[in-house]
């Protein structure tokens, strides 16, 4: 009997329009790409909005192990729907992942029980090994998780390398995966979460991206952006949001929103791409910033400084 795994990353909706479930898509297509035995493995339809906690719990009263993404906007809903969850359903694995977890997660774990592990920098590295031993419940084999061991003792185990060469994480748009995800939601207008690189080289102690990485910024390959923003074209996506933390910040930014101008003009799509500026690189962030507004790709213009 395959192993049935929830996910669930619940997104703001904006003019009725929903996000696709980017992260928890980036953990299943490296799953599905990954994993060592992938036939034992199920993956269940992603909760990507607002649902009702009774809904959520039967969307999910299937799952073995469920995955959260969280932040800020959606922490309260994902911990209510986990402890219901967890009061039906004690035998099921709840793992918590995302800029929320905090990186020393001992209060965290104990002020929510109902949470068996939490995760910590990229799910990538940790998506694999967390399913392939579930079944055994070896959490020790698991790189970048915390959790607390039946005798109730904090354990954190160590962070795994970041993912240097972005492009050996499958693209979910580009490999399908939210494909049934779309049947399901015939009507839904979908908006696309978009990463051309990960990284930030600042260290602003009120941001989650300097101070979680403080490192050097690694790249997705221009051939698949190029392949993604195709992908939006023809499934007529209004709206990208690229999460990237410094757009701009490297030369080729520019060639990137050349090409998604070129798309709209062309094709109608995108329609909008909202980037979040660089810091200090000013001369190309103005250069940027003006061809996104000259294209009609950007409402107004944020301003970064470090």
């Amino acid at each position: 009997m395959a192993i049935k795994i929830g996910t669930v990353q619940i997104n703001n909706s904006f003019s009725g329009q929903n996000y696709f479930p980017y992260s928890v898509g980036l953990l299943q297509a490296y799953a599905e790409k990954n994993l060592k035995n992938r036939k034992q493995y199920e993956f269940l339809l992603p909760i990507y909005s607002r649902i009702k906690i009774e809904q959520a719990i039967e969307q999910l009263k299937g799952a073995d192990i469920i995955l959260f993404s969280t932040y800020v906007w959606n922490i309260r809903l994902s911990l209510k729907i986990a402890e219901t969850i967890k009061a039906h359903k004690p035998e099921t694995i709840i793992a918590f992942g995302g800029p929320h977890v905090p990186d020393n997660a001992e209060e965290f774990l104990r002020r929510n029980p109902f949470i068996d592990i939490a995760c910590h920098k990229e799910g990538e590295r940790i998506v694999c090994p967390l399913l392939e031993n579930f079944q055994e419940k070896n959490w020790a084999e698991v790189p970048s998780i915390s959790y607390l061991n039946t005798d109730g003792n904090y354990i954190k185990n160590p962070w795994a390398v970041r993912i240097k060469d972005l492009d050996e994480i499958p693209s979910p748009y580009l490999e399908g995966t939210f494909d049934a995800l779309m049947t399901a939601h015939p009507d839904e207008r979908w908006l696309v979460m978009w990463e051309t690189n990960r990284g930030c080289p600042f260290s602003c102690t009120f941001c989650d991206w300097g101070s979680a990485t403080q490192a050097k910024v690694n790249k997705f390959g221009m051939d698949r952006l190029y392949h993604e923003l195709d992908w939006v074209r023809e499934h007529e996506i209004e709206f990208v949001f690229c999460c990237d933390a410094n757009f701009g910040i490297l030369k080729r930014d520019y060639e990137i929103v050349k090409y998604a101008a070129e798309s709209k003009e062309n094709y109608g799509y995108p329609q909008a791409l909202s980037v979040q500026n660089t810091k200090n690189a000013k001369e190309r962030a103005y250069k940027v910033q003006k061809f996104l507004s000259d294209y009609g790709l950007n409402k107004g213009v944020t301003l970064a400084l470090q």
